[in-house]
This record gives C-alpha cells, sequence and structure tokens, in this order.
C-alpha cells in the first residue's frame, strides 16, 4: 500500500510540474485579460549575466531578464526566472555570470529563440508610453527552445 502511495504521489508531483499555458503572440503579452493567467509566448532572453535577484515571502529567489519579441527590440518585458541549477531556471556560473537554462538543462544563448510559459502580471497604473519597459510582468515556468 506505501508503494502505491509513493507513486501516486509522486506521479501527480510530475504531472503538476509540467506547466500549460494559453498561446499568444508576443504583442499580447499584457493584454489584461491574461493578468494571472499563464501563457506561452514565443521570444529571445536579452541575458547581460547578472540581474538583482529577490525573494518575496514563501517564493524562491527570482533575477528578472528581458525577455523580447526579436533580439534587436528595445521595450523589453521582464522575465522572472527561478534562481537554481534545476530544468528551466537561472544559475550563476563562475566566469560566466547568470546563465537561464532550458527545460532540458541545457544553456540559452540570447541568440537562441524559446518559447516560454510563465504567468503574467499586468500592472494596474496607467504605463507611460515613454517607459524603457511593457507594462507587465513575466515569472517563468518552463523555457523551451523554438524553432
Amino acid at each position: 500500500m506505501k508503494r502505491y502511495l509513493i507513486l501516486l504521489l509522486v506521479g501527480l508531483f510530475a504531472a503538476g510540474c509540467d506547466y500549460k499555458g494559453k498561446p499568444v503572440e508576443y504583442s499580447g503579452i499584457c493584454n489584461k485579460e491574461n493578468d494571472k493567467e499563464y501563457i506561452e509566448v514565443v521570444g529571445f532572453f536579452k541575458n547581460n549575466g547578472s540581474a538583482m535577484c529577490s525573494k518575496r515571502g514563501n517564493e524562491p529567489m527570482r533575477c528578472p531578464v528581458h525577455f523580447v519579441d526579436t533580439p534587436d527590440q528595445a521595450k523589453p518585458v521582464m522575465a522572472n526566472i527561478d534562481l537554481g541549477s534545476g530544468a528551466s531556471s537561472i544559475e550563476n556560473v563562475d566566469g560566466k555570470g547568470l546563465t537561464i537554462r532550458d527545460e532540458k538543462k541545457q544553456d540559452v544563448a540570447n541568440t537562441d529563440k524559446v518559447k516560454i510559459t510563465a504567468s503574467v502580471l499586468v500592472f494596474d497604473s496607467p504605463q507611460d508610453p515613454n517607459a524603457n519597459y511593457a507594462p507587465c510582468s513575466l515569472t517563468v515556468k518552463k523555457i523551451e527552445k523554438a524553432q
């Protein structure tokens, strides 16, 4: 009986880690209907190797990284990635700085097109059209390399 209970718990845990989201175009990330929802979107990280990682409450330590539609885009969305050494995370690697890893634990370069699954937080206050950032932020749960 214990064996079946353990297998059930392991199965539930593994199933809970496979995040699914509503596919959206990059331009629609910050739409109000996406607030507090999971989305899937394709783009690129602009990782400069350092970030001000922080922790809120019981959440894991997360590091903000710019996420853009094209590598030369100037107005990014902030994507918060869990700090750690596992899949779909960011890790401080000696000599390389912060390194993003996909779901297969492979390094993600700024030139790699990725599909991320993330929860969205749309800001309530009106956004200044001249602001340097999009009016929302993402909490990344899954990173996959895209074609």
